[in-house]
């Protein structure tokens, strides 16, 4: 699929970060070769994580954040930029 001009970023916030840190992880390496760049950083605390993920195909992510949104109380956002 040819990518587009539009860019996305995908937010997500992850509470008991001990926890889920290892099912985040693993779906997003499911999605390693739709992911241009990732940033994440913990609370001062270390119990919460944020992680931006920057992608360029919506049917990725899609995908990417149906499959995140199975796992319990992390929030996701996405931003669109054309």
């Amino acid at each position: 699929m040819v990518p587009s001009d539009q860019m996305f970023l995908v937010g997500l916030q992850v509470p008991n970060r001990a926890d889920l840190a290892p099912a985040v992880q693993s779906v997003i390496t499911k999605y390693g070769d739709n992911i241009i760049g990732r940033f994440g950083l913990p609370s001062p605390n270390k119990e919460k994580g944020l992680i931006v993920l920057l992608m360029q195909e919506a049917a990725a992510v899609d995908r990417l954040t149906t499959d995140l949104t199975e796992l319990a109380d992390l929030q996701i956002r996405t931003v669109a930029f054309d």
